[in-house]
């Protein structure tokens, strides 16, 4: 067995386009692709576009749309298979490990060898949205589905030691128990921040619903801001790709966990594919920005970067997050899905924890057992405070 991320892959048996049948389930069928899966698809993660790029540009991720369709009933679903490999010593800091002891076994032992694993699900983003037609599946029947599917896709494939299963479901989803009992571990993670922006017709309504003690952390955070511009970027500013890579790395090198570290070429497709807010200070300098991405009825916050400093002295962040749930407001969108990072600021704002299941399976049966164990060393969710923003009543 190898523990090397950097063997050459072998072609897979089947080539993109191909029907196959799944493994040991001769009544659906599995069929691999990059964009064909995705033509008209509204969803922005399983759109040609998205997927097309996914797969040839970026982050150190191999991409592919997956098809799977049940014969006799024509059911479909559609999901996301990626290639992650996970090496704990340089994506998880030493401080977000839960478990230690002196010596640190555990982590020093896990953190020698990066474990190449197939995900199915969108490791770009959080939450449920990148997979299609899952919730009209029975519980039993996804728990021997997925699992037969991620091994009919391993098929010819070498040095691929586990499967995750990313943010499928929900924590509490019986699908989520069902998996667990055929051998999947769950992993700890930070909860989804959503926030309900239906009650809500503008965001002076937002802010006239807000307590008076947040109604003035509001301005202050307001007051703060002055002096910092931003505007709307777009493909005619990608002169500032090398800029916008350089903060989202300052920013992304404090973060507990990393799943990838992303290209300067990732930020030149969001300029076309997502919205990108720039700020400027007075001598017109960048210093920070956020990406969103329009997706149905979610607008989703993704990527980010700023200078630190500007984090406190312009309270630069928390005005990030407001000019957001500015933005998500006037594009009347029905949730505003701030991701996985700064929970209690976040909740600060209104937003509301959702929890969604990692789930890992090694597929050495000897050594899946010990799973548990070594996550509790390596990773562990940390409290926080919920906060209550709004007026009672």
């Amino acid at each position: 067995m190898s523990f090397s991320c950097t063997d050459p892959l072998r072609p897979a048996r089947t080539a993109p386009g191909t029907t196959v049948s799944v493994r040991n389930l001769s009544d659906w069928q599995l069929t691999r692709g990059f964009m064909p899966l995705g033509g008209g698809n509204p969803n922005f993660w399983l759109s040609a576009p998205t997927l097309r790029f996914l797969h040839s540009a970026p982050p150190g991720l191999e991409s592919e749309a997956v098809l799977l369709r049940h014969i006799s009933s024509g059911r479909e679903v559609i999901l996301t298979a990626q290639t992650f490999c996970f090496r704990a010593g340089q994506q998880v800091s030493a401080a977000a490990g839960g478990e230690t002891s002196r010596w640190d076994f555990r982590r020093r032992l896990i953190a020698r060898f990066p474990i190449k694993t197939l995900v199915l699900g969108q490791l770009l983003t959080s939450g449920d949205i990148a997979q299609q037609g899952l919730q009209q599946l029975a519980p039993e029947e996804v728990a021997v589905l997925l699992p037969a599917a991620a091994e009919t896709l391993l098929q010819g494939r070498q040095g691929y030691l586990a499967v995750l299963l990313k943010d499928l479901f929900a924590e509490a989803d019986p699908a989520t128990g069902r998996l667990m009992d055929r051998g999947f571990a769950h992993l700890p993670a930070d909860p989804v921040m959503k926030l309900d922006l239906r009650p809500w017709p503008s965001f002076g309504a937002y802010v006239e619903d807000l307590s008076s003690k947040y109604r003035v952390r509001y301005r202050r955070a307001r007051s703060y801001g002055e002096g910092i511009g931003h505007r709307r970027l777009g493909r005619e500013d990608a002169s500032l790709v090398p800029q916008l890579f350089s903060l989202y790395a300052e920013t992304s090198s404090g973060a507990s966990f990393n799943v990838t570290a992303l290209t300067p070429d990732y930020f030149r497709w969001l300029l076309e594919a997502a919205e990108i807010q720039g700020y400027f200070n007075g001598t017109g300098e960048l210093i920070g920005f956020t990406t969103a991405i329009p997706n149905g009825q979610i607008y989703h916050a993704h990527y980010l970067g700023l200078r630190e400093a500007y984090k406190w002295s312009h309270h630069l962040y928390h005005n990030m997050l407001f000019d957001l749930l500015e933005a998500g407001l006037e594009g009347r969108f029905a949730t505003l899905d701030f991701g996985r990072t700064a929970l209690e600021i976040k909740s600060s704002l209104g937003a509301k924890p959702h929890r969604y299941a990692n789930l890992l399976r090694l597929r050495s049966g000897l050594l899946n057992g010990l799973v548990p164990r070594f996550v509790r060393a390596v990773f562990a969710a940390q409290d926080w405070q919920p906060r209550s923003p709004f007026r009672a009543g």
